[in-house]
């Protein structure tokens, strides 16, 4: 990935933290022929260095997953920031966040599938009412599980940008948040608390 070094984030607890925060990303593979994508829900595990997660066995993407480096991209919120806004005449630009995750995949045996879908429900379901746990799932509901295929990626390298306007003066920079407040953009709230961090 293409990164301008005002806009590197090397700090591992902003990165790790954002990988918590937006467990969904794409995986991306070759086959040989072209590039092969797939959007699946994450988890990030930085004790051991680790992604996974699973997608449908009908997904020939799966039989790519051990035989070379997968990429996994996760993307935060973004926004077009008119150069309207800017005191003084210079280009539009376009504000986002993103983490490239590199690493070799292995797929999971059918014991630690069943521990990464209790733990993905566990996680996602928190201690909401109504909580469906893995533990209380019927026997046909469980058998669902073999639809899909599970896999672990072992994290070989990070790259993350988060491009939030950091070139612009404290007034240009309260402007743009301020007008992308009023569009409801999420990436006005991440901008102003990167800003005073």
């Amino acid at each position: 990935m293409y990164i301008q070094s005002r806009y590197s984030v090397k700090d591992e607890a902003d990165i790790f933290a954002f990988l918590h925060a937006h467990p969904f990303g794409t995986i991306v593979t070759h086959d040989g022929d072209k590039p092969i994508a797939t959007h699946v829900p994450l988890r990030f595990n930085e004790a051991n260095g680790q992604l996974t997660t699973h997608i449908a066995k009908a997904n020939p993407q799966w039989r790519t997953i051990e035989d070379q480096t997968v990429l996994v991209i996760f993307q935060g919120p973004d926004a077009y920031v008119s150069a309207s806004w800017y005191g003084h005449e210079d280009v539009s630009t376009w504000n986002y966040q993103a983490v490239h995750v590199y690493g070799r995949a292995t797929i999971l045996n059918e014991e630690e599938l069943v521990e990464e879908l209790a733990g993905m429900l566990h996680e996602h379901e928190g201690e909401r009412e109504h909580a469906v746990r893995w533990e209380t799932l019927s026997e046909p509901v469980k058998r669902q599980m073999h639809g899909v295929v599970g896999f672990r990626i072992d994290i070989t390298d990070i790259q993350a940008t988060f491009k939030l306007s950091q070139n612009r003066s404290d007034t240009d920079h309260e402007r743009i948040v301020s007008e992308l407040e009023k569009q409801d953009k999420p990436i006005a709230d991440v901008m102003r608390r990167h800003r005073n961090s």
